[in-house]
């Protein structure tokens, strides 16, 4: 009888240890625009990659390969960081040398609009209901100095609520709506930040400056600068994975 525990036991924690965790990598693959990405954004199909460069450029890429469909360049010089996208099919993307938002067609770069942010515009999210910028209301952006969490009216960027931020950082950001959070990159962790401003948790990059943040479907990608690769991380709602820490545990029920 104690043998079978024992081994029910064991074989309930090897199934657990199988499990994803917050943060876990499960795929990664070289960004199209290298060491110098400043945004991402995710829709249905697609994941939108931003470079650093005064002339912009936007790659349309496979979310989980990195396959490129096209790429287009912004029309505009300027410097660039941050992106998000909005259901039907629209990109806003963060201009910090005249501190506007702009918003763009997704397939082509062609501006709708756009809108001062009254601060520079290093991160932004939308503020949504569901995957792919379904349901966005408001937007979300973050500045650096001070470094501050913003929300922004769709129609004119109107400010309606801002609040402190904990850590400084001029990585772009993302919205986890499953958990009603927004991730944040700095140095060699990511953040998760209550619409507060609040840090609710927090792990390790997969690699050091990560810059390009987006969420989708319980998945996290992550661009990371100091090596110029996207990585896939789980993102689970409720964050009760399984973390690293676990492992080894099947092993000492039978010492």
């Amino acid at each position: 009888m104690r043998k079978t525990v024992m081994l029910t036991v064991a074989l309930a924690l090897a199934a657990a240890t199988a499990q994803a965790y917050l943060g876990q990598v499960l795929g990664s693959y070289r960004s199209p625009a290298g060491s110098n990405t400043r945004g991402l954004a995710r829709a249905v199909g697609i994941l939108y990659v931003m470079n650093g460069n005064n002339r912009a450029a936007v790659y349309r890429v496979k979310p989980f390969t990195g396959s490129i469909f096209n790429w287009y360049l912004l029309p505009w010089t300027g410097q660039n960081s941050g992106l998000a996208f909005s259901t039907p099919s629209y990109l806003w993307v963060g201009r910090l040398d005249n501190d506007r938002v702009y918003r763009v067609d997704e397939t082509s770069g062609a501006v709708y609009s756009f809108w001062g942010a009254g601060h520079d515009p290093y991160g932004l999210a939308p503020w949504c209901t569901g995957d792919g910028g379904t349901g966005t209301s408001y937007l979300f952006s973050t500045d650096d100095a001070p470094s501050r969490l913003y929300v922004h009216r769709l129609d004119n960027g109107s400010v309606v609520n801002s609040t402190s931020l904990t850590n400084s950082s001029r990585c772009d950001c993302a919205y986890d709506w499953r958990n009603n959070v927004i991730w944040r990159g700095r140095a060699g962790s990511i953040y998760g930040v209550a619409p507060s401003g609040a840090v609710v948790t927090s792990f390790n990059s997969p690699a050091w400056n990560p810059r390009g943040l987006a969420y989708y479907n319980r998945y996290l990608w992550v661009a990371c600068n100091a090596n110029g690769f996207i990585y896939r991380l789980d993102c689970p709602r409720g964050f009760s994975g399984v973390a690293p820490s676990s492992l080894g545990k099947v092993r000492a029920i039978f010492r």
